[in-house]
């Protein structure tokens, strides 16, 4: 009987400190968590057969030079998307059987087929710029986990 009292109470302090462990979190701890918000406006503009494959918080000059690099000499990029040079872009990419007929917004800076797909959306409101269809998905931009 006397044990009771500190088993009650190391049981209590047991409890306290996995709380604490489980406390609710605000994001998934990544720099792309706010980019999770425009994941259905990005499958939307992608198409409903496309698999999502990564998402980047990026600011939209990181993809402009990575697309400039696959243009090569081929006509320049759309106005919208040079819009966003100096502006936090949600990069969504997808992969999947697509064609600028098929997606949103669609661009390719070379031609097809395209089995990958980037739909670049505007951090701050969400807003759909462009749909970037690609051969292969680029290193740089590290939709890449290992």
């Amino acid at each position: 009987m006397k044990r009771w009292p500190s088993i009650l109470l190391a049981l209590v302090l047991a409890a306290i400190a996995m709380a604490g462990c489980t406390a609710a979190r605000n994001g998934l701890g990544t720099h792309a968590s706010s980019c999770f918000r425009v994941l259905p406006a990005a499958q939307a503009a992608a198409g409903t057969s496309a698999r999502f494959d990564g998402v980047r918080l990026l600011p939209g000059d990181a993809l402009i030079r990575t697309v400039s690099d696959v243009a090569k000499g081929r006509p320049g990029l759309p106005e919208h998307l040079q819009e966003v040079s100096h502006q936090a872009t949600c990069l969504v990419a997808f992969r999947g059987t697509f064609s600028l007929s098929s997606v949103s917004r669609g661009w390719s800076p070379a031609p097809g087929p395209y089995p990958n797909a980037i739909v670049v959306m505007r951090q701050s409101s969400g807003d759909l710029v462009a749909t970037v269809l690609l051969r292969r998905l680029p290193r740089a931009i590290g939709f890449f986990h290992r």
